[in-house]
């Protein structure tokens, strides 16, 4: 059945305008062909003519109303206007006996399809009246009979219903067939729409994320079953209830305001909430609440949607710990105290004390004990250091062996008070360390404990002491001032002064340009005799000077230690070794038995490939090995022993003989003599210089020349600088060999030869 029949006709209808535009042209042209029919009769009829005409005037104002948009208008005016026409033609030619019933039929269904089901009741109603009025006067033969005799308006007449009822039919297919075809693609829609709305409900239940919709009363209307999980609510539990009751419970009075605020305003809030989960445990959920509008922008719902970030929160928190914390002694690291430095630097107006701690001998220690148990000594220190700290002071681990302590404020104190203050602490310190240390080391069953002391240098400095004073001047003063203290000895304290900057400076300056010095070739050797005790050459100790193109010659006092401390002394240390192997090769005096001596460095002497290296310059110079002579410390085996006894007898084995130097100044032990090849001792200049005048250096130097004759080593005195020293050291052993001032200062290589010809043998 046309849609038409139940709803109000609209101007817009596609078929209501086809099928109008089609029965007003119809009208007219089947109402003109009559009328032509009609005109062309002997006898003119001249009421149907007039009756005709009409319906050509009838057609004419359809088709125009169509034309003008006014389909409805002309709809009507089709309808009742050929109503009522048909009426008057029915009634003058034949009544229910003529042909013109065939009308009544069409306009009935015409008018259900254009004007719908009210237009088609009345004119059925009026129609059904038409008829039983046509039988009553049927009866009464009131009505004229019907006239046929003209049967081109006849045919004219059934064409013109034939044309409008088949139309009618096409329409009424193609209508159909439309309909269909829109209602299979709402189907189909629906279909997708459904599958659409089963997913999206499939994926809400099925969600890890807990989700929530309340109604505008915050009343709970549906909680899918993450939700329900996380509460430990069967289904269905949470309905009804409020949400502030159930969902965001745990949102602190101030979010819950806010949350109010952005209801009331209709707008998205978000922030944590924390709150007990299932498991009783603690958790942290970032809570979305966002509004659901409709088409018209209306809030009907709000929609809860909650993400436990709980783990995020607690990998934050370990990335923070890792970040700002020490993981072997639990102190805050570098790191955190840069950042405590940063915002005190903004915002202090009292300086406090920072103190940076070094541990004396660390690295021994953690060679000698193992690396598992000096990680317990630096537990232990950092655990003795925190558990002493005054209120509000601070211990942080800054890497190795290194501690800084940041003491609180005194508000109202004199920096020479806090200063004063800071280094009375200082020696607490010190104190604190020098108590014994437990360290366990052995677990389980067997389990044991050690213990030990512990030295270790203090600087210190005050921060802020400007405004815009920086974390990282801070610390570089509390670093100088820890450099100070550790050059003077273990267990020193030093308060950071303007001039350690200027040391520090020059010391930067210095090694910058011993670098350049040792490309630039500006190093050069001077030579030191040593002789016996009847005033022959022997052999001679080279010893490096720098020669600066500004300052002259630099003392090794000055230059030698920031080489040690750079590094530099490696690179310093193979250049001495060339020049005095060529030297050895090309210039060295024709004395029999002459050895020339070369100090090394501990840190030279370990680095791989020393042995090679020293083997490639005795090649290219074509020095004799057997005339070398390597003066070494106890450094030099104190670190990797093994190592240090397989270099030395690799060049032992080409004839070079090595000299233990400043023996009886550090720990050398009798076992260590014993294994390495050692040829030669140096007693060191301070029992040389003090043995007369003091009994204890005295009987040191006999102990020395004993060892030395058990285990048939040669003996250098070194810094002789009088006759008595030489006659004291001569009493004892007649065949030991002196050097020192006595003979001469250290001379370049050119000036040495000529002053030590009357020594050599002609």
């Amino acid at each position: 059945m046309p849609l038409a029949l139940f709803s109000r006709p609209k101007e817009d209808d596609a078929t209501l305008v086809a099928l109008v535009k089609v029965a007003g042209w119809t009208v007219l042209l089947a109402a003109f062909g009559i009328l032509l029919a009609l005109l062309s009769q002997d006898e003119v009829p001249w009421l149907h003519v007039w009756l005709h005409l009409g319906a050509v005037l009838l057609g004419l104002v359809t088709v125009l109303g169509v034309a003008r948009g006014r389909v409805v208008f002309a709809a009507r005016c089709v309808v009742w206007g050929m109503w009522v026409l048909a009426t008057l033609v029915t009634i003058n030619n034949g009544g229910v006996r003529g042909p013109n019933l065939l009308n009544f039929l069409v306009m009935v269904v015409f008018a259900g399809w254009v004007l719908g089901i009210r237009a088609t009741v009345a004119l059925t109603l009026c129609t059904a009246g038409l008829f039983g009025a046509l039988l009553w006067a049927d009866t009464q033969a009131l009505i004229p009979p019907a006239d046929f005799d003209n049967h081109i308006a006849y045919g004219i007449y059934l064409t013109g219903i034939l044309v409008l009822t088949a139309y009618m039919t096409l329409m009424s297919r193609h209508s159909y067939l439309g309909q269909l075809r829109q209602v299979q693609r709402t189907a189909a829609d629906l279909a997708g729409r459904e599958l659409e709305l089963r997913k999206l409900q499939l994926a809400v239940e099925q969600s890890p994320e807990c989700l929530v919709i309340t109604n505008l009363d915050q009343r709970i209307e549906y909680a899918n079953p993450a939700f329900e999980q996380s509460l430990g609510l069967g289904p269905g539990q949470a309905l009804g209830g409020l949400s502030g009751e159930v969902s965001t419970r745990g949102l602190s009075p101030e979010q819950q305001a806010d949350l109010q605020a952005a209801r009331l305003q209709g707008q998205t809030w978000s922030g944590e909430l924390v709150r007990r989960r299932r498991d009783g445990q603690p958790g942290v959920e970032w809570l979305v609440v966002a509004p659901v509008r409709q088409p018209d922008g209306a809030v009907t719902h709000w929609v809860e949607i909650k993400h436990d970030i709980t783990e995020r929160r607690r990998a934050e928190a370990e990335i923070h710990r890792l970040a700002y914390f020490d993981s072997l002694t639990g102190l805050p690291n570098r790191a955190a105290l840069l950042e405590r430095l940063q915002g005190l630097s903004a915002r202090a107006t009292v300086s406090r004390p920072l103190l940076q701690l070094n541990l004396a001998r660390f690295r021994t220690f953690n060679e000698a004990r193992g690396h598992a148990v000096g990680d317990q000594l630096l537990r232990a220190v950092a655990l003795r250091l925190s558990e002493h700290l005054p209120e509000g002071a601070h211990a942080y681990r800054l890497g190795s062996d290194e501690f800084a302590i940041l003491l609180p404020a005194r508000p109202g104190q004199d920096d020479r008070v806090t200063a004063a203050d800071a280094l009375a602490f200082a020696t607490q310190v010190h104190d604190l360390l020098q108590a014994p240390l437990d360290l366990p080391t052995a677990a389980g069953e067997g389990a044991s404990h050690d213990s030990c002391r512990v030295a270790c240098s203090l600087g210190i400095t005050l921060f802020p002491q400007h405004k815009g004073d920086g974390p990282l001047e801070g610390l570089r003063r509390s670093g100088m001032a820890l450099h100070d203290a550790r050059s003077q000895g273990a267990g020193q304290s030093c308060l950071f002064s303007p001039g350690m900057a200027e040391v520090a400076e020059r010391r930067f300056t210095l090694e910058r340009e011993l670098r350049h010095a040792v490309a630039a070739d500006e190093l050069v050797i001077h030579l030191q005799s040593q002789i016996n005790t009847d005033g022959r050459l022997c052999g001679a100790e080279v010893l490096v000077r720098w020669l600066h193109p500004q300052r002259g010659l630099v003392p090794p006092g000055e230059f030698i230690p920031v080489a040690e401390e750079s590094g530099l002394i490696v690179a310093v240390g193979d250049w001495v070794l060339s020049r005095a192997c060529r030297w050895l090769a090309r210039e060295a005096p024709s004395v029999p038995g002459f050895r020339l001596s070369v100090n090394l460095s501990p840190r030279q002497f370990a680095r791989p490939g020393f042995v090679e290296h020293l083997q490639a310059c005795l090649s290219e110079s074509g020095a004799d090995p057997g005339q070398l002579t390597l003066e070494v410390t106890e450094g030099v085996v104190i670190g990797d022993f093994e190592d240090a006894v397989d270099k030395m007898r690799q060049l032992a084995a080409l004839g070079i003989e090595f000299s233990l130097d400043d023996f009886g100044t550090g720990y050398s032990s009798l076992a260590y003599l014993k294994r390495l090849p050692i040829h030669e001792l140096k007693i060191d200049k301070t029992f040389v210089q003090c043995a007369q005048d003091s009994p204890d250096d005295a009987s040191l130097v006999d102990s020395i020349l004993l060892v030395a004759e058990r285990l048939r080593l040669r003996v250098v005195a070194e810094g002789v600088e009088t006759q008595a020293q030489a006659d004291f050291m001569a009493q004892r052993l007649p065949g030991i060999l002196f050097q020192g001032y006595w003979l001469g200062r250290p001379m370049p290589t050119e000036q040495w030869l000529d002053s030590v010809r009357d020594l050599a043998p002609g």
